[in-house]
């Protein structure tokens, strides 16, 4: 996370020290890592599988002749970010990996293979003059994974990826393939965000903008300034969003402009390192982490960052994580996360990564988070080796009485009813997901839950 990039290390670093924090704690201790991995695992490593047939289609081709000759279920998977049980099976695995790169353009149309990652895709059309309308901050995501699970970034009249889709194909479980495009009604508006129920998606046609170049901001405030600053300011920046650290009252509060300035910053400082000390730390020291939360912030620097848009989006996540994330009526977002935040701390709940606050433009696709509503996105992380539990129960009902709508690609509770009464056109898609997929090849037992007959 990119949270500590403008964060001054020797001085933090020596008040760590000073203040005892570190102690037996010696840094290599805390960064020690042994584990192997299994046949497939997620990013975080929170999802695992085994799978009889693990499948490596170089072409499409290849693709449609391994579906057709596949038995049981099969499950895609592209870069593995997703925190909900979406990709394991103990049938069929198929990787999108070698689906990738650009396969033609049409005007400000690019087509690109769905193994695709976001970070080729955003530098191959930056190359060519054009850039995404917007992305999200990690972009090592296949781009048909991301579209699946409406991977966003953020901006209040800026749209998901999924809002950004002009085409696709899609090979259907028995290995036939469909064209799709807005002509397609529901078919369309149903793969556009489809948590890859329907089948597998071979490509993608994305509609770009003129390539063009951010100037990022980053500052803290107090916590309560800093959502009143974004809740005031929130249409009057491209890109706004915040980190709020509950248990210390602080924020990092981070805008993003296009900007006419042609020169580059240098590089942003990898924090990597720091930011996993300081959550070990915090994880085996837990009543240290208020105050933990308020060093950190005390000795991040105000800084700007000036790049092409692709460049300035994107950070390097290299600190595992588990994330929540459920998107309220924009309207609502402030006022859920103040109580999101005051529940941390009546229930003194050990968490030191932030909860990150994000608006984004409403869309049509059937499954968005942002389907007919425009939407504030709050994103719960716990370090991936401390239990999440406790944070995700505390949190998980405030989000629900907010009206929230939970991520796809994150952790969440709620089964086919819950669902249904949260996402106007959940119905819809289940009619498309019955005729494309009549046999629920697609749905593992996470999906099951979510969209099977009995679900």
């Amino acid at each position: 996370m990119a949270l500590l990039d403008s964060i001054d290390r020797r001085r933090f670093l020596k008040a760590l020290a000073s203040a005892g924090a570190t102690g037996a704690l010696a840094p290599q201790a805390l960064l020690a890592e042994t584990e192997k991995a299994p046949a497939w695992q997620n990013w975080s490593g929170n999802q695992r599988a085994n799978p009889a047939n693990l499948v490596f289609a170089t072409s499409e081709a290849q693709l449609r002749q391994a579906l057709r000759d596949s038995t049981g279920t099969i499950r895609p998977f592209g870069g593995s970010h997703s925190f909900s049980a979406v990709v394991p099976s103990d049938d069929t695995l198929v990787s999108l990996e070698a689906l990738a790169g650009l396969r033609g353009q049409d005007g400000n149309v690019f087509t690109y293979g769905g193994g695709t990652r976001l970070a080729m895709a955003s530098a191959q059309a930056n190359s060519m003059g054009y850039s995404f309308n917007n992305e999200p901050d990690i972009n090592l995501q296949s781009l048909a994974g991301a579209i699946a699970t409406s991977t966003h970034g953020t901006g209040s009249g800026l749209q998901s990826l999924s809002g950004q889709v002009e085409s696709l194909r899609l090979i259907l479980p028995d290995g036939e393939a469909m064209d799709l495009t807005r002509d397609d009604g529901d078919a369309f508006l149903a793969a556009c965000c489809s948590v890859g129920a329907l089948g597998i998606v071979s490509e993608i046609g994305f509609r770009h903008e003129p390539a063009y170049r951010l100037k990022e901001r980053t500052w803290t405030l107090p916590l309560q300034e800093a959502m009143d600053f974004v809740e005031r300011e929130k249409n009057n920046f491209r890109h706004i969003e915040f980190f709020a650290f509950p248990l210390g009252e602080q924020a990092i509060v981070k805008t993003m402009e296009i900007t006419d300035d042609p020169n580059d910053s240098s590089a942003r400082e990898d924090s990597n390192d720091l930011l996993e000390l300081v959550c070990k730390l915090a994880m085996r020291a837990g009543w240290m982490t208020p105050s933990l939360q308020k060093l950190v912030t005390l000795f991040v620097e105000d800084s700007t960052y000036i790049g092409p848009a692709h460049k300035v989006f994107a950070n390097r996540r290299a600190v595992r994580f588990n994330e929540m994330e459920y998107t309220v009526p924009a309207e609502d977002g402030i006022a859920c996360l103040q109580e999101v935040c005051e529940t941390i701390r009546k229930q003194d709940i050990n968490v030191f990564f932030p909860i990150e606050f994000r608006y984004v433009a409403a869309d049509d696709s059937l499954l968005s988070m942002y389907h007919q509503r425009d939407g504030a996105s709050l994103s719960i992380h716990q370090y991936f080796a401390q239990d999440y539990q406790p944070l995700f129960t505390a949190v998980e009902p405030i989000l629900r009485r907010c009206a929230g709508r939970p991520h796809w690609g994150k952790l969440h509770t709620l089964g086919q009813q819950q669902l249904r009464e949260i996402y106007p056109a959940f119905d819809r898609f289940q009619t498309v997901r019955r005729e494309l997929d009549p046999h629920g090849r697609m749905l593992n037992q996470h999906l099951k839950t979510l969209f099977g007959e009995t679900g």
